[in-house]
């Protein structure tokens, strides 16, 4: 994929470096006249080099975010990644500003479809907003933290194992230096670097696993599957299909089950994300998924939404 080169940003990004409309805090006032209450969540160090406070206001009857600033330290591109956040953060619940994903925001960055946002160095930058966004979500539903998402391996990001698992798993990430870019995790502490390997070395291990199952599924026909292999069939072909869509939206789809009824096989689904509040979830996006699952594992699926 295409990238901007010698650091250059684009022109949109740019804009909003220049324009910063939504730093900044958000008075009692303000939230008072939004019939909001106040609510902030900061992430980082300005040690690190990266220091960032979400402000939100937030109609607690639906717990929905009507208003969003930030204030912020660190690299130039991390305002306007913020600045985009802040928008999308609007009329926004918990579950839908969780569900905001990597690939959503950056292209939304993008001037050219098909030149990257950022210089590769500072992916980073969408990377901690992201998690710093899904960590406030946390607080604010008082949700208790795994000992992974507390454990931050490395003194150079702010990021915890899970955090960084996701991303490896999220990017395919197979080296040091394209973790560094999405994580900064490593980029000056050489003591976690260790760690950092095994992270890199399990989810290669995982991907081959993966592999290996599907392979192993493809060489039965759909209708001798057991149940369980059905729904693994079904999500596998979703993975090499529609999910990649569904993620760039900031939705998702979980498979609930699979039952055989007469000559037809119905797979039952359900909505994640932004896909739960799509006015095509209904129509277009499942006919989508169920061409897609005809087409990849049998032609007598039906797709129904619960």
């Amino acid at each position: 994929m295409d990238q901007q080169t010698n650091n250059e940003y684009g022109i949109k990004v740019e804009m909003f470096i220049s324009d910063p409309k939504y730093s900044g805090t958000i008075s009692e006032e303000e939230a008072k006249e939004l019939g909001a209450s106040l609510f902030s969540y900061s992430y980082g160090d300005e040690a690190l080099g990266y220091k960032l406070t979400l402000h939100w206001a937030i109609n607690t009857h639906e717990n929905t975010i009507v208003l969003a600033r930030y204030t912020y330290d660190g690299v130039p591109s991390g305002i306007a990644v913020n600045h985009m956040l802040a928008l999308m953060f609007v009329n926004k619940n918990m579950p839908a500003v969780e569900s905001i994903t990597y690939q959503a925001l950056e292209r939304l960055l993008r001037d050219n479809p098909k030149i990257e946002a950022l210089p590769s160095s500072e992916r980073y930058a969408i990377t901690f907003a992201l998690d710093a966004a899904k960590l406030a979500v946390k607080k604010y539903i008082r949700a208790s933290l795994s000992h992974e998402e507390e454990t931050i391996p490395c003194e150079d990001s702010p990021m915890s194992i899970a955090s960084i698992k996701e991303s490896i798993a999220l990017h395919n990430i197979e080296t040091l230096e394209a973790l560094v870019d999405y994580t900064k995790a490593g980029s000056s502490d050489t003591g976690c670097k260790e760690n950092l390997l095994a992270l890199l070395e399990a989810q290669q291990k995982s991907l081959a696993e993966q592999q290996e199952a599907e392979n192993a599924l493809s060489d039965k026909p759909f209708k001798e599957l057991s149940t369980g292999e059905k729904i693994i069939a079904v999500d596998i072909a979703i993975d090499n299909t529609v999910r990649q869509f569904l993620h760039s939206d900031g939705g998702d789809i979980d498979i609930i089950n699979v039952k055989e009824e007469g000559d037809m096989f119905v797979v039952y689904i359900s909505y994640l994300g932004a896909c739960s509040d799509c006015s095509s979830s209904g129509t277009g996006t499942l006919y989508a998924i169920q061409n897609a699952l005809r087409d990849k594992l049998d032609p007598n699926i039906h797709v129904i939404a619960i």
